[in-house]
């Protein structure tokens, strides 16, 4: 065969058969050179020790790292932070009786203006499991009604509500202030009458200004037939006592009374609007909430995720909303990788295009400055998840940040939750990986001849 002759079988292909490997496939390579060719993260680190510019490239190359490190740091905190008053939200109402609440609807026999007979229920399927079970820790029924209380020239609404007396005993476990027994009573007359007594939560007290002893006035906007037209009823009440239960919802809305006291109020001596049930399990009462709605379904069973469900809605939502806000610096920060690498690039040419001449193939090269900005990426968030997690113990030990009273607690409250970790540090790296494609590409493209010629 001569020297300069063509083997037979490309002779033989037609040219418009020749398929030529485009740069697009070679640079897919670069990840997966990054794993086969444990060379180029060798060559890429001492790429990125050994500058010819060092004060500029290293200014930009800390800057990069610094920027990934804060932006990770906060992400970490923030998330932190912001669980951690979820599970205080979540601990408060654990500790309060309402973990599923049973509400009759018009399809129950007897229903009349939210109220029903007491056997209605408890005559039921769901009642007899309630009962049984050994998740539920109370299960009793609740007279109940909105109300205005009016103290002085204040006014605001509230849930009026009725409790049994084994209820009473738990709510007593929660009075801050009491009255003493001289204050309940009233004049009448000649002789004194006991006013029937309500505690109010402490917020309420806060906001109406009330103490124990106080004569307040209950209003419903349930009209009843007076002697010449109807008129809204009313009647008078002593504040027995102030609770703190550690929900300000509930505090700032909701006054007990006896049954008895409500029933007196209502008028109504069988009847029934509610039925509260404690479980003790609190991530357990979602299931056991469906399974008695499947069992009575005339009746509304909500759980505590349910009747808090906007409230959780919004956490989530803020918490969402703070982690791609946070995710932009990360953002910036890698700006600051591409303009690194850019300028390595065209550094180190001529080192690319001896490489090249010497059989590195297109994915080897990218896979070098991939490798660069994975490593400066790494520290960064590296750097980043260590002084996160010292910020966030350093919260939790020693509580110098105050909240307003506003707030569930006075202090910042601090979980450590790995997933919130494992999750920044990932959303991270792509970030970086995705900003070292450029460079990387571009460092593959890179002809040797011009690299040698012009480097």
């Amino acid at each position: 065969m001569a020297k300069n002759s063509i083997p037979t079988e490309v002779q033989a292909k037609p040219q418009s058969q020749v398929r030529l490997k485009s740069p697009a496939k070679k640079d897919a390579g670069a990840l997966r050179h990054l794993w086969l060719s444990p060379w180029t993260s060798w060559v890429g680190l001492r790429y990125l020790k050994s500058k010819k510019n060092s004060r500029f490239l290293s200014f930009i190359t800390l800057m990069s790292i610094l920027g990934v490190g804060v932006g990770v740091t906060s992400m970490i905190v923030v998330l932190s932070v912001m669980d951690g008053f979820e599970a205080e939200l979540k601990k408060r109402m654990m500790s309060s009786d309402l973990h599923i609440l049973i509400t009759p609807t018009q399809t129950v026999s007897g229903f009349e203006a939210g109220f029903v007979s007491k056997e209605s229920f408890e005559g039921t399927a769901a009642a007899q499991l309630l009962r049984s079970s050994k998740q539920v820790l109370s299960f009793w029924p609740i007279v109940s009604t909105e109300a205005i209380l009016k103290s002085g020239r204040k006014v605001t609404g509230v849930v009026f509500k009725g409790v049994t007396e084994e209820r009473m005993k738990r709510l007593r476990s929660q009075i801050v202030e009491s009255a003493d027994t001289q204050l309940l009573a009233t004049r009448n007359g000649a002789g004194t009458t006991r006013l029937p007594g309500v505690f109010v939560g402490q917020e309420l007290a806060y906001e109406m200004g009330l103490i124990p002893g106080d004569q307040v006035m209950l209003i419903s906007p349930t009209e009843t037939e007076g002697p010449l037209e109807s008129v809204p009823r009313m009647k008078r009440y002593a504040i027995e006592g102030v609770y703190h239960s550690g929900l300000p919802e509930q505090e700032l809305h909701t006054i007990f009374a006896t049954e008895g006291a409500v029933r007196s109020f209502l008028r109504k001596q069988d009847a029934v609007s509610q039925w509260e049930v404690s479980v003790l399990d609190f991530d357990q009462a979602p299931a056991l909430a469906r399974e008695v709605q499947g069992l009575a379904p005339q009746f509304r069973v909500q759980d505590w995720v349910q009747l808090n469900s906007h409230l959780f809605a919004s956490l989530r939502l803020e918490r969402v909303s703070m982690f791609v806000i946070l995710a932009f610096i990360i953002v910036v920060a890698s700006f600051n990788i591409v303009t690194t690498l850019t300028l390595m690039v065209l550094e180190k040419k001529r080192e690319i295009s001896i490489l090249k001449a010497m059989g590195a193939r297109h994915g080897q090269v990218a896979a070098i400055f991939l490798s660069e900005g994975v490593l400066i990426g790494a520290v960064g968030v590296g750097g980043g998840i260590f002084l996160g997690g010292v910020i966030c113990s350093v919260l939790k030990r020693y509580e110098f940040i105050t909240l307003p009273d506003i707030y569930y607690d006075r202090t910042l409250p601090v979980t450590f939750d790995p997933r919130y970790y494992v999750l920044v540090a990932v959303c991270a790296i792509v970030i970086v990986l995705g900003a070292c494609l450029y460079p990387s590409r571009r460092a593959a493209r890179l002809n040797p001849l011009d690299g040698i010629r012009f480097g």
